[in-house]
């Protein structure tokens, strides 16, 4: 009795993840919300949404790990000034956010909100969303012309070479 009724279940959750890859681009299983803000980005935003491949991909990797949170109660002038501090120090930073302190849920308008506080706050207005995962929540922010940087393969920089030995001298 138990297994019939797990293995119905198992069907069940197959059947609904395969009719979701169907609906979502790039297979990508989320939540309603997060489907909203994938349907309600503009045209111009779609590439930031779009699967990472080659050097856009890298440029992922290099920022190993968001370096500020945005939570349930929004963002304030204190994580603009915060943003704006961290593109000053590093090209590309990592900014994990909860969606639903946003109008619509979504992540493109969390974009939208952070630029302009730090832009109040006093960053360069050229700052310029590289890619969001909404899987992760994650939005990568990046300086003015980051993005024709890692199209050109400049960024992120090649690692240095490795040390040779000192030699001993006799």
């Amino acid at each position: 009795m138990m297994s019939r009724f797990l293995s119905s279940l198992l069907s069940l959750a197959l059947l609904f993840s395969q009719s979701l890859a169907f609906v979502i681009p790039n297979s990508q299983l989320c939540s309603n919300h997060q489907l909203w803000s994938l349907k309600s980005s503009s045209s111009d935003n779609n590439a930031a949404f779009e699967q990472l491949s080659g050097n856009r991909q890298k440029a992922w990797q290099h920022a190993k790990k968001p370096l500020l949170r945005i939570g349930g109660k929004g963002a304030t002038k204190t994580h603009g000034n915060s943003l704006r501090q961290l593109l000053d120090q590093h090209t590309v930073v990592k900014v994990k956010v909860n969606p639903s302190a946003f109008e619509d849920n979504s992540l493109l308008n969390a974009f939208e909100v952070l630029k302009q506080l730090a832009v109040d706050s006093g960053a360069n207005d050229g700052m310029e969303l590289i890619h969001i995962r909404t899987s992760d929540k994650v939005i990568l922010f990046g300086k003015e012309g980051t993005l024709d940087l890692i199209d050109a393969g400049d960024f992120p920089p090649p690692p240095p070479p490795p040390r040779e030995p000192k030699e001993e001298e006799e």
